[in-house]
């Protein structure tokens, strides 16, 4: 396994995990941080990872950027290389064909915000809560945001979260679709465990190629989606699991994929 400054990984049974132990107060996301994240990202398309997994640690998600990076001499320049390195991990998730399931364990703030939402599952403690964060700072966001966000939740109520800037507890982010499931603290760990474990015992391409359809769906004309959706189904009725799919269902079984 990789021997990173701001996360613990592990991978087992096909579940990479990835969790935030920022070098910096509040899991604050730091210049390392984004370099490591674009290396684990990378790993998705090298590794047979069937479901990756990206929480925090000691009841913090992630408080957003460092803001004593910010007031050391960075320059407009080193900015730019910031988000860029980040924009550059997510752009490597996104087109993954892996499942994304993102544990949001304590607050998400900033960047940290923009992480937490960018799951195809967002499982979240009643312990946490969001709030976009950027206008604290006098800052523009970055992270994702505005790409997830009004796909998650519409467009008004988009401007509404980045306007008003005010915490989003459990109930309201389920309520609204910017979580996906809210459970007790005392229920966090284990309910995260099983998501995972359950999206990994699935056909990995399919479940991935299908999360990316479905995002990137807000933007397509019926026929750029029908086109997109027709090249994908053929691409994955070649793989394995779509075999194993098939003759399962023939044979009245359940399917055994091995997320190829």
């Amino acid at each position: 396994m990789a021997d990173y400054e701001n996360f613990e990984t592990t991978f087992e049974d096909g579940v990479l995990r990835a969790e935030m132990h920022s070098t910096s107060k509040m899991n604050g996301f730091n210049a390392v941080m984004g370099d490591e994240l674009l290396d684990i990202a990378i790993r998705l398309h090298e590794e047979p990872v069937r479901c990756f997994v990206l929480t925090g640690s000691d009841g913090v998600f992630s408080a957003g950027g460092d803001v004593g990076e910010f007031l050391t001499g960075s320059s407009p320049s080193a900015f730019r290389r910031g988000a860029s390195i980040l924009h550059d991990a997510m752009v490597q998730f996104h087109q993954a064909a892996v499942p994304i399931v993102t544990g949001v364990n304590g607050l998400a703030v900033g960047a940290g915000f923009s992480l937490a939402i960018f799951g195809d599952y967002v499982l979240v403690s009643e312990d946490a809560y969001f709030e976009f964060g950027y206008p604290n700072l006098g800052a523009s966001s970055d992270g994702g945001s505005t790409f997830y966000l009004p796909r998650l939740v519409g467009l008004r109520e988009a401007k509404r979260i980045a306007l008003l800037n005010e915490r989003i507890d459990p109930e309201e982010a389920v309520d609204i679709g910017l979580a996906s499931e809210a459970v007790p603290a005392g229920e966090f760990d284990d309910r995260l465990t099983e998501v995972a474990q359950k999206v990994a015992e699935g056909p990995t391409l399919a479940l991935g190629r299908t999360q990316r359809l479905l995002t990137e769906s807000t933007t397509s004309t019926i026929e750029q989606q029908l086109a997109r959706e027709t090249e994908t189904f053929a691409r994955t009725a070649r793989s394995e699991d779509f075999a194993e799919g098939v003759t399962a269902f023939v044979e009245r079984r359940e399917p055994e994929f091995e997320g190829r």
